[in-house]
């Protein structure tokens, strides 16, 4: 999850705020593969071995923000505890990961690509958070 979507859904901003305990730290998990899903901008991460994925180990979280990250994943995923490898320091550090568990016939084999998810389609999913965020 980037960092702009995390903000998001913690704290209805765009930003994390700077007075925020949290800290992301990058990691990779292994065995893993974040694949396009059919008619959906977001991915799937789901097993797959000989793959790996990219992303941020998120620490400092309340639980209030754990359940608004549920929440957010919905029932197509399930949090599930897995190992990842910081790629700066600490090794293999047990974290939380949410997995695909819906229906596999809507993954299309296809790795999906973060930057080309912000090149186009972000702004579109920013402004419609915003005027979410304003209509309140």
């Amino acid at each position: 999850m980037s960092p702009k979507v995390l903000a998001r859904v913690l704290y209805d901003k765009f930003e994390l705020p700077t007075e925020s305990p949290i800290s992301l730290h990058p990691v990779v998990l292994e065995n893993h593969r974040r694949s396009r899903l059919i008619d959906e901008s977001y991915p799937a991460v789901v097993p797959c071995k000989d793959s790996s994925v990219k992303g941020l180990l998120v620490r400092n979280l309340s639980k209030d923000q754990v359940n608004r990250l549920d929440d957010f994943e919905g029932d197509e995923y399930e949090r599930k505890t897995v190992v990842v490898t910081a790629e700066l320091t600490e090794g293999s550090i047990e974290a939380q990961c949410y997995i695909w568990v819906d229906d596999p016939k809507r993954l299309t084999g296809v790795d999906w690509d973060f930057e080309e998810f912000m090149r186009t389609r972000f702004k579109q999913w920013i402004e419609k958070e915003m005027e979410e965020i304003d209509s309140r």
